[in-house]
C-alpha cells in the first residue's frame, strides 16, 4: 500500500509517515503544498493520499479537486485538526473516501486505510466530529482580529508587535479584549475558540 502524505507541517509529516510504516505501509513522499502534491501524485501514484485541510495560504480541498479533475486514482483522506461538520462536508463533496480528525488515535487512521484498501465505498469517519456551528459575532476590531489570527505561531507580544508595526503594550491591550470578547482564559483558550468560529481559517 502506496501512501502519500500532504501536510504543511514537518513534525506531523514526520509522525504520520512513523506511525504508518511501523505499520507495514509504505511512504512513497511527502509534500508540503498543493503544487508538491500535484506533482507527487502525478510522478508516484499513490494509492492512498493524506490530505491536510490547511495547506498555508492554499487549501488541501483544492488539492483533491485538482487531482479529481486531473484523474488522480488515488483515493484521498482529509486528515485535519478541524472536527466540524462544515469542514466535513467540504470533504465529502471534494471527493475524498475519508475524513480523519487528528485528535483521533493512529489507531482509527489506519482502521480506515484499511477498509479503503478493502473495497468500502461508503464515506468513512473517525473522530469526534463537532456540529456545524454559525460563525458568532464576537464584535473583534480589524487590529483584534490580525493579532488573534498570530496567536497559532506561537509568536511573543513582542514579536507581534514587530509585524504588526504596533508596540508591545499595545499588543498586550488587544489581547486583553480579544480575551475578554471571546470569553478565554488564555492564548490556548482564544486560538481554540477562533478556529471553532472560522476566525481563523489557517
Amino acid at each position: 500500500m502506496k501512501i502519500l502524505i500532504v501536510d504543511d507541517h514537518e513534525l506531523i509529516r514526520a509522525g504520520l509517515s512513523d506511525a504508518l510504516t511501523k505499520n507495514g505501509f509504505e511512504i512513497i513522499g511527502e509534500a508540503s503544498s498543493v503544487a508538491q502534491g500535484l506533482a507527487m501524485l502525478n510522478q508516484y501514484k499513490p494509492e492512498i493520499t493524506l490530505v491536510d485541510v490547511n495547506l498555508g495560504a492554499a487549501s488541501g480541498i483544492d488539492l483533491i479537486e485538482q487531482a479529481i479533475a486531473l484523474k488522480s486514482e488515488s483515493k484521498f483522506i482529509v486528515v485535519t485538526m478541524h472536527d466540524d461538520a462544515a469542514t466535513l462536508d467540504l470533504a465529502k463533496k471534494a471527493g475524498s473516501a475519508a475524513f480523519v480528525t487528528k485528535s483521533a488515535p493512529v489507531e482509527s487512521l489506519i482502521e480506515v486505510i484499511e477498509k479503503i484498501t478493502a473495497g468500502v465505498k461508503r464515506f468513512l469517519k473517525a473522530g469526534e466530529i463537532k456540529p456545524s456551528i454559525s460563525k458568532k459575532d464576537f464584535q473583534l476590531t480589524t487590529r483584534e482580529l490580525e493579532v488573534l489570527a498570530l496567536l497559532p505561531t506561537g509568536a511573543t507580544a513582542s514579536a507581534i508587535g514587530s509585524i504588526l508595526f504596533l508596540s508591545e503594550a499595545t499588543v498586550k491591550t488587544h489581547l486583553a479584549n480579544i480575551y475578554r470578547k471571546l470569553g478565554a482564559a488564555n492564548r490556548a483558550q482564544a486560538v481554540s475558540i477562533g478556529i471553532e468560529n472560522l476566525l481563523i481559517t489557517n
